[in-house]
């Protein structure tokens, strides 16, 4: 799963057998809040800037080359935000 395949939409687990939830993709404030807590400031907008990339249907080796970083290291930063997003999304639930 990434965000290239659903259209500015993040998806999101609950668990278990539960089907895939699309959530919109989050505005840049509360991006940043997201991240606030485990990443440097500085690193912050050029995450924001690879997965708008990656939503606007940037391939993880264009937005590589673009960023001077592996492909890897993309897929790495999608996955991470997937992961904060359900985090978030299950703990606002729950709240």
């Amino acid at each position: 799963m990434n965000l290239r395949m659903f259209n500015g939409k993040v998806p999101v687990w609950e668990g278990g057998n539960s089907p895939c939830l699309l959530v919109d993709f989050p505005s840049k404030q509360e991006f940043d809040k997201l991240y606030a807590r485990t990443h440097r400031e500085d690193s912050l907008d050029k995450y924001w800037a690879i997965l708008n990339s990656r939503i606007k249907g940037a391939s993880l080796t264009e937005i590589g080359h673009q960023y001077g970083i592996t492909k890897e290291r993309v897929r790495q930063i999608e996955a991470r935000f997937i992961r904060l997003m359900r985090e978030s999304y299950l703990k606002s639930k729950t709240s």
